[in-house]
């Protein structure tokens, strides 16, 4: 038997690990290129709070839709998960935190020190922080 064509052989395997490649990388591209990712909105929120409740007030930068937004009191003993909802905001209607509009809620910590989270949903990022102290709730 002639072994001439041994050459052919290695050349076709060659041949057909570039095809191969090339479809993989073109499809990659495809793939990756119609990813779409979540921005992170850029907005400038003031954190206040007293002894019975928490402000945050958009002081400008993107709108944030209400829905993305929560708000996280981490006290020395617990943490609490505030949801930000239209009864809490002073908004025109529309369901976005925008410039010049509040969120007013009671965030139930007494005579503890806490960090106040404003996070973004989607991105899970924090938007803005504040350390407090409240009072002893009288």
């Amino acid at each position: 038997m002639s072994r001439d064509r041994a050459q052919s052989e290695v050349v076709g395997v060659v041949i057909l690990v570039g095809v191969v490649v090339t479809l993989v990388g073109l499809v990659s591209v495809v793939v990756l290129s119609n990813v779409a990712t979540e921005q992170t909105p850029v907005a400038d929120l003031r954190v206040e709070a007293d002894d019975t409740h928490l402000t945050v007030t958009h002081q400008g930068g993107d709108e944030i839709p209400v829905d993305d937004l929560v708000v996280v009191v981490r006290g020395s003993d617990r943490t609490t998960r505030v949801a930000v909802d239209a009864a809490n905001l002073t908004d025109d209607g529309n369901g976005r935190f925008q410039f010049g509009e509040s969120l007013v809620r009671e965030h139930g910590h007494v005579g503890d020190d806490a960090r106040i989270l404003i996070v973004h949903r989607p991105t899970n990022e924090i938007l803005a922080e504040e350390h407090v102290r409240f009072g002893s709730g009288g």
